[in-house]
């Protein structure tokens, strides 16, 4: 008879939280619009339409019966094709996100022209959600790292054109490899921002949003698991919450199959082959994989030295692998720096890293065991404390 009450109260337990996690709410969508007429616009959840409406006299508004914290969508989209003012020929028309919660009964987007629509900062929403709140506020973060590696790019193009006017050819080389590297950054640092903003907002339906989408899930579960379990249980049981678990368990049951082991052919300052046997002692490897010409990598280098020095003696070793085009730039810094464990790529390895694990900009931060089995493919940068936390919760 006891046994079977503590079944009938898990059931009764698991009906009343999934019914929590999906309570619905009679919401008002409305806009408001200048120079905007007869513009079809779509209410979606999940890519699925779920109402339309068109704007009369600069006005639309919609009734619907939506989930609490989920991210909907609003698509903007003319029958005709029309010429902006910035001379812009848009045949699909924007589309913005809002956040739904359990309170806000009206939402009201306003916005002087399309063009206000097309760029995150340039429109308004009225009766904003706390989730709501914070999906501005991680945008607005996208929004900023955009403008810094715009702004860097365009740095670095002056100071490629100087030193080819100066006819140096090494500098122009220099910054020429760094344009190129600067051309891919803007995915790692997207990635970057994302990371961050999970870490410092763990009690956010934004943050659990962003965890079940996550596409690199698969190489990086360990560290996105260490995020998940940082908010508390309202957020770990809400809908985007669950969802990430669902996969993270997936993931979990594959584990065994999805685990590469990276076989590296490199060479250190004394021309000797790496080796795994080398690290045999060590539970974890750290890999960091760098290049001179890098910014980033250079810019991180003191915080990696700082964390290399504080993993010894901890079973964990930090290995430096070089993407340097020139082995000659990289056993110069290599030994200016006072690098241990420091090593040039192959351009056999190097395409394997490429083409079969993607890493396609650095710095790239990667943690192993010592098989060469990799673990996380895609680890938080040494600058950020989340990197060492990570360390220390797999040893």
């Amino acid at each position: 008879m006891l046994a079977i009450m503590k079944r009938l109260f898990l059931l009764l337990s698991v009906c009343f939280f999934l019914l929590s996690c999906n309570q619905e709410n009679i919401v008002t969508i409305a806009g408001k619009f200048k120079n905007m007429e007869n513009v079809l616009v779509a209410l979606t959840l999940d890519n699925k339409v779920l109402k339309t409406d068109t704007i009369k006299n600069g006005k639309f508004e919609m009734l619907a019966k939506l989930p609490n914290n989920r991210l909907i969508g609003l698509s903007f989209k003319d029958t005709v094709l029309k010429k902006t003012a910035k001379g812009l020929l848009l045949r699909n028309w924007p589309h913005i996100n809002l956040f739904t919660d359990d309170k806000e009964t009206r939402i009201t987007v306003v916005a002087d022209s399309i063009e206000g629509l097309l760029h995150f900062g340039n429109y308004k929403i009225l009766g904003r959600s706390k989730s709501q709140i914070d999906y501005e506020n991680y945008q607005s973060l996208l929004k900023k790292d955009r403008e810094v590696n715009q702004a860097k790019f365009k740095a670095l193009s002056k100071k490629q054109d100087k030193a080819l006017l100066a006819k140096n050819d090494s500098l122009f080389t220099l910054y020429t490899d760094s344009l190129r590297f600067q051309e891919n950054l803007g995915k790692t640092t997207h990635n970057i921002v994302i990371r961050n903003f999970i870490a410092n907002n763990p009690n956010s339906d934004v943050s659990m949003y962003l965890l079940s989408k996550r596409s690199d899930l698969k190489s990086n579960l360990a560290f996105y698991q260490l995020l998940y379990n940082k908010a508390n249980r309202t957020y770990r049981k809400s809908w985007y919450g669950l969802y990430f678990a669902k996969r993270a368990e997936q993931l979990e049951k594959l584990k065994k199959k999805y685990i590469k082991k990276l076989a590296v052919n490199a060479f250190n300052v004394n021309d000797k082959g790496f080796n795994y046997g080398k690290y045999a002692d060590s539970k974890l490897i750290v890999f960091d994989i760098w290049a001179t010409w890098c910014v980033p990598c250079m810019e991180d280098m003191p915080a990696a030295l700082k964390l290399a020095k504080e993993l010894e003696g901890k079973s964990v070793s930090y290995v430096f692998l070089s993407y340097d085009f020139n082995d000659k730039h990289w056993k110069q810094q290599s030994k200016k720096i006072g690098l241990k464990n420091s090593y040039y790529l192959s351009n056999e390895t190097r395409k394997f890293l490429n083409e079969e694990l993607v890493v396609t900009t650095i710095p790239r931060y990667m943690i192993l065991n010592q098989k060469g089995e990799i673990l996380v493919l895609d680890a938080p940068a040494p600058s950020s404390t989340e990197l060492k936390k990570l360390i220390e919760s797999m040893l």
